[in-house]
């Protein structure tokens, strides 16, 4: 530990001040369709949130609901998740402000609704805790210093390092968390002569029966006997409630979070023992990361000696789903706290290959199962194409990129041809088996990875496959394209919120609304639902990265911009950036200067968190001059050549006369500095 920190502070002593090191950009450039299209959905998005947050927002940030029943942690805060991104990423300044007041708000409300001890849950499932504090984790971006959150950072990665006493939820000896409900009051632990009957439900049924394995309960129907109900219940309270699952492993951001937030490496301990103990899991169990964690720290040690059958696992209810999330995220937050140590990928790399083995060919498509039970494999239905971008796009490894084009070069006819489903599908499979959670199978179905649909989902995902083929070099018109179905899909919100509709059910496929129209007995998921913002094209555009891992991870990007005349994140006014190229040790990209008027100065830094190191860049320079007498009206194009430049810094600045662009080519060394959150002035 000691010598972890001692390594952090002599390589943040080594950095150079960002301010130290500048270049210019010389080519006169009209601006190109996507910067254009770019500022758009950076104003026009800012603009949404604010009619958003007029629309629904108490003067205290709470939102505008019932006061009335529960509510819980993952709804309400993750409405606003994605507002803070926006702002770093340059949005309007009133995003910051808006975003903490949503934050603080929302935690409020939810006091008043008892759902939390401490500012936290009390107890409830990593896969839910993950999306209620998304909003906590990028609040960081848009200022590192707030003293409130700093305390939180500390408050709650006690919780979970063994640090508070009041919440015991791990055990140190066996390197676990003690059950799949862990809060701020600590583990929730089984209390079969107390469990609840766990009865049918048409909404509960498309995830299928939690435990498959007790006798005289084969269907989901058999639930409608209440004696069935209560076996069930009182099997998975004394089976599925105590013990370490996968889903736990989302527990890793708060605590990578606290790590690089407050530079205190006790954090960073934490997550590389725990996700060093799920390695040795998954070896132990043939390289596939099992679902359970018995409570003398055996696997399958409730479940029959099988791998699969935990809370949140394999078998029930998403399977792949959530725990590709899972191991994605972790290998992602160990790595942020160990240097850059790679070899945490092999968690999700290992399982993803076991995955794609047991694939198979269907009329031309290529499915994969995503659960896992007594009778084998199931639920087999498209890669989901989100897990192997973020693998890439953290790893840069040519294995990684390998196993994606692999993969498409597998998916030769769409999904929906294959299967004889219309598009869109709705969630819904019946070949090859029946579904009805299948809701990334029109997307990730796709066999020509060109094209985009035009999707907004809760997680805000869906566009890797057009993205990947785009700094692949074949797919030159994605930034328009995406672009554009961003500010699509944000006016369409936008009619939403202005037309008064309110979502009142979760799933309208199987669930009639039985209420009048009122904000007040909206569905928790109504503000999800309508939330204009959307910032994973603009991650994947000016970050040179897919989308953050939404049940387990922190945002992640290989570029970040500041203003440093404003002295805040985000591209300054004017500006646009676009990442065109991406390797290992290598990326290629470009700033635009869109206005006529002003000149604008951007701060460049390598990765989100400043871990990584420019060495050298070079850049287009213009090499000659506008003419002293124009040629009637024929002016020639301006000429270039290549600039070279030694950085050897985290950052550096740009700047960009009217009308100019600049190309650049960085080499990059990966994680040469700890991550932090503080902005590049900051730093030394």
């Amino acid at each position: 530990m000691v010598r972890y920190a001692l390594i952090f502070a002599l390589l943040a002593a080594a950095a150079l001040p960002a301010a130290d090191i500048r270049i210019q950009a010389t080519v006169p450039t009209a601006p190109p369709a996507w910067a254009l299209l770019e500022r758009q959905v950076i104003e026009q998005s800012s603009a949404a949130a604010i009619e958003f947050s007029q629309k629904y927002q108490a003067p205290d940030g709470s939102l505008i609901w019932r006061t009335t029943g529960t509510a819980r942690f993952d709804d309400l805060p993750e409405s606003f998740y994605n507002w803070p991104v926006l702002y770093a990423l340059g949005g309007d300044d009133q995003l910051k402000d808006l975003s903490f007041r949503a934050w603080n708000g929302t935690l409020r409300q939810l006091g008043r609704f008892g759902s939390l001890n401490r500012e936290f849950p009390r107890t409830l499932d990593w896969f839910h805790i993950a999306e209620g504090v998304l909003l906590y984790y990028s609040l960081a971006l848009a200022d590192p210093t707030d003293a409130a959150n700093i305390d939180r950072a500390r408050r709650y990665a006690a919780f979970y390092i063994g640090a508070d006493a009041t919440a015991p939820n791990y055990d140190p000896r066996l390197k676990m968390l003690r059950s799949p409900l862990t809060g701020s009051e600590g583990p929730s632990l089984p209390t079969p002569g107390k469990a609840p009957p766990w009865r049918y439900s048409l909404g509960m049924s498309s995830y299928g029966l939690p435990l498959d394995d007790i006798p005289g309960i084969t269907r989901f129907e058999d639930l409608k006997d209440e004696r069935n109900a209560l076996r069930m219940g009182q099997s998975i309270q004394s089976r599925m409630m105590v013990g370490d699952v996968a889903a736990n492993l989302g527990s890793t951001a708060l605590v990578a979070h606290a790590a690089i937030l407050t530079g205190d490496d006790r954090y960073g301990a934490w997550v590389r023992e725990y996700v060093n103990a799920w390695i040795a899991r998954a070896g132990a169990n043939g390289n596939i990361a099992p679902d359970n964690v018995g409570p003398s720290g055996n696997v399958g040690e409730l479940h029959n000696g099988h791998w699969w059958g935990g809370h949140y696992g394999w078998h029930w209810p998403h399977g792949y789903y959530n725990i590709g999330m899972a191991l994605q995220g972790a290998a992602e937050n160990a790595q942020l706290v160990s240097r850059g140590d790679t070899s945490y990928y092999d968690l999700p790399r290992n399982t993803m290959d076991h995955i794609l083995a047991a694939g198979k060919d269907y009329h031309g498509a290529f499915l994969v199962p995503f659960k896992r039970g007594a009778r084998g494999w199931f639920a087999y239905q498209p890669m989901d194409l989100h897990f192997m971008a973020r693998l890439w796009s953290a790893t840069l490894a040519q294995q990684d990129w390998n196993r994606i084009e692999d993969l498409r070069r597998r998916m030769k006819v769409d999904w929906n041809t294959a299967t004889e489903m219309p598009f869109p599908s709705d969630g819904k499979a019946l070949r090859p088996e029946l579904m009805n959670d299948c809701w990334f199978c029109d997307i990730y179905g796709k066999a020509d990875w060109r094209e985009s649909v035009e999707t907004h989902t809760k997680e805000d995902r869906g566009h890797e496959a057009p993205w990947l083929r785009f700094v692949a070099g074949d797919n030159p018109t994605y930034p328009e394209i995406i672009l554009r179905q961003t500010l699509s899909q944000m006016a369409m919100r936008l009619r939403w919120i202005r037309d008064n509709r309110i979502v009142r059910v979760y799933d309208p496929r199987i669930e009639p609304p039985n209420t009048p129209p009122d904000i007040r007995n909206a569905n928790a998921h109504h503000w999800h639902t309508v939330n204009p913002v959307s910032t994973e094209a603009l991650l994947q555009l000016t970050g040179g990265a897919a989308q953050q891992i939404y049940n387990a991870g922190l945002v992640q990007s290989h570029l970040r911009y500041f203003d440093p005349t404003r002295r805040r994140p985000g591209l300054p006014t004017d500006v646009a950036a676009l990442v065109q190229r991406i390797s290992d040790g290598k990326i290629e990209f470009d700033l635009v200067n869109v206005s006529a008027f002003h000149a604008r100065d951007v701060t460049v830094q390598a990765g989100l968190y400043g871990q990584d190191q420019f060495q050298t860049i070079s850049y287009d320079e213009r090499e000659d001059r506008d003419p002293e007498q124009p040629r009637h009206s024929l002016i020639p194009q301006p000429r270039s050549k290549q600039a070279q430049r030694s950085v050897g810094s985290r950052a550096f600045t740009v700047h960009l006369p009217p009308s100019t662009s600049i190309h650049i080519s960085a080499q990059v060394k990966r994680f040469a500095y700890p991550p932090t959150y503080r902005f590049p002035w900051a730093v030394n």
